[in-house]
C-alpha cells in the first residue's frame, strides 16, 4: 500500500506496555515505527495528559512523521465538561507539532445532543486545526454523531467496511457515505476500491465462520458504567469461571463506584481494565478494596499521570497504606534504554532490541526461531486456487454463487 498513509496510535508515554516509558524509549519507538512505513502519528493520552501528548507530537515530528493527530479521549463525568476539553483544545492548537485534532470516543457514548454543545466548544478554541470524530457503535449513536458532527465543522469521521463495522465497531464507511451525501456533503472516496475491500473481508468471514458486522441494540446501562465492550465478555467470562456470574449486575454496579472513588478515570485503556478489575475484587472477595491490584496502587501514585478528579480521601488513605505503594515508589523504571543496550550489545537492531526491552524472552526467541524463507509471494485468493483447479478438469461449463462473488465459466 505504497500510496496509503498508515497510521499507528500511541496512548501517550506507552509503547506495547500499560507501563510510562522514558522518553529515550518512545523517541526509538517512533523512529522504527516511522522508518518501516508509518506516515501519520495518532497520540491518544488516556489521561488527556496533553503536556505528555505534545512532548510524543513533537518527537515524532522530529523523526519525520508526515501528520500528528492530537486525540481528546472522551467522557461522562462531572469532571468531563465543555471547558474541560476546550481547555486543553486550546493547548493542542498552540502546538506547531499538531496537524489535526481527534476528539476520541472510544466507548461510543457520544450522543446527537453533546455533539451539538461540544463540537462548536472545540472549533472554536481550536480553529485552525481539522477536526476529526472517531466514535463506535456500543450505544447506537455513532452514524447520527457523524452526521451531526459534520453539520458542525468537523472535516473528518472514523469508519470501517460493513463486514468489520457495527456492534462495538464503528459506523460502516458504506453509510456513512451515503448518509453525508444524502445531507448535501461532498465525500472524496474511492467507492470501487471500498467494494472492492467490503467484497474481500465479506467473503473472508464466510470462510473462517465468523459473523459480519451487525447493529446493536440500544442499551441506556452503558452510559452508567461506560464498560469498553471488549471488557464486557472478559468480565463476564471470569465471573462464571468462579462460580459467580448471578453477580453480573452487582459488578455493573459497582465500576461507577469505584470509578468516582478513583478520580473519574476515563473509561479507555489501560484505566478501564483498573476500574474494572478492582470493581470485580470489590464484588467477589466481598470486602471492598481488601485486595488492589498493582495497576490501582501506581494509579493512586500517579505514575499514569494526574487524576482528573479528586480522589476519594479514605480509599487513597487504604491504598497508599499497603505495602506495594512503598514498594513502588522506591522502584527505578524498569525500561532502561541504556542497560538494554549494554545487555543485547550493539549488533542488535534498533527494531529487535524494542521487542527484547517489551516482549516476554521466549516469545521474541519463538519468533527468531521460524526459518527465514525471504520475501513471501503475494497470497493466493481463494477463487483463483478454485479456478485454477477448475481448468484442469472435463468441465464443459460451471456457475457457482457465493456472499460477495458470481462465477460463470465456460
Amino acid at each position: 500500500m505504497p500510496d496509503t498513509p498508515l497510521g499507528f496510535i500511541t496512548p501517550g508515554m506507552r509503547f506495547m506496555a500499560w507501563e510510562r516509558a522514558p522518553i529515550d524509549v518512545m523517541r526509538l519507538a517512533l523512529r522504527c515505527v516511522i522508518r518501516n512505513g508509518i506516515r501519520r502519528i495518532w497520540v491518544a493520552e488516556s489521561m488527556n495528559d496533553v503536556e505528555t501528548a505534545l512532548r510524543i507530537a513533537r518527537i515524532a515530528k522530529e523523526e519525520h512523521a508526515d501528520e500528528v493527530v492530537a486525540g481528546l479521549v472522551y467522557s461522562i463525568s462531572p469532571v468531563h465538561t465543555d471547558d474541560y476539553y476546550a481547555a486543553r483544545a486550546r493547548e493542542i492548537a498552540a502546538s506547531t507539532d499538531v496537524d489535526v485534532l481527534n476528539l476520541k470516543d472510544p466507548g461510543g457514548l457520544l450522543t446527537p445532543d453533546r455533539v451539538r454543545t461540544l463540537v462548536p466548544c472545540l472549533r472554536a478554541a481550536a480553529p485552525s486545526l481539522p477536526l476529526e470524530v472517531h466514535s463506535h457503535c456500543t450505544a447506537t449513536m455513532a452514524p447520527l454523531v457523524y452526521l451531526e458532527s459534520v453539520r458542525l465543522g468537523a472535516s473528518f469521521v472514523c469508519t470501517a467496511v460493513r463486514p468489520l463495522a457495527n456492534g462495538a465497531s464503528q459506523p460502516s464507511a458504506e453509510q456513512t457515505l451515503a448518509n453525508l451525501r444524502a445531507e448535501g456533503f461532498a465525500v472524496e472516496l474511492d467507492e470501487a476500491a471500498l467494494t472492492e475491500m467490503s467484497a474481500y473481508f465479506t467473503t473472508l468471514a464466510a470462510l473462517i465462520g465468523r459473523p459480519a458486522g451487525a447493529p446493536a441494540e440500544y442499551d441506556v446501562s452503558i452510559y452508567r458504567h461506560q464498560l469498553p465492550g471488549g471488557m464486557t465478555s472478559t468480565l463476564r467470562r471470569q465471573l462464571r469461571e468462579v462460580g459467580l456470574e448471578d453477580r453480573w449486575d452487582d459488578v455493573l454496579a459497582e465500576l461507577p463506584r469505584v470509578r468516582e472513588e478513583l478520580g473519574w478515570p476515563i473509561m479507555v485503556t489501560p484505566l478501564s481494565q483498573f476500574v474494572g478489575v478492582q470493581a470485580f475484587l470489590n464484588v467477589t472477595i466481598g470486602e471492598r478494596y481488601s485486595q488492589i491490584p498493582d495497576e490501582v496502587v501506581k494509579y493512586v501514585l500517579g505514575q499514569y499521570g494526574p487524576p482528573p478528579g479528586e480522589l476519594d480521601p479514605e480509599v487513597a488513605a487504604t491504598v497508599l497504606a499497603s505495602p506495594k505503594a512503598e514498594q513502588f515508589r522506591r522502584e527505578e523504571h524498569r525500561l532502561d534504554l541504556a542497560e538494554a543496550r549494554a545487555r543485547y550489545g550493539d549488533a542488535v537492531s534498533d527494531e529487535l532490541l524494542l521487542l527484547r526491552m517489551m516482549l516476554p524472552t521466549e516469545q521474541v526467541d519463538a519468533m527468531l526461531a521460524r526459518p527465514s524463507t525471504g520475501a513471501r509471494p503475494p497470497a493466493r485468493h481463494p477463487v483463483v486456487t478454485l479456478v485454477e483447479g477448475l481448468t484442469q478438469r472435463s468441465l464443459r461449463e460451471i456457475e457457482l454463487t457465493a456472499p460477495g462473488l458470481r462465477l460463470r465459466a465456460r
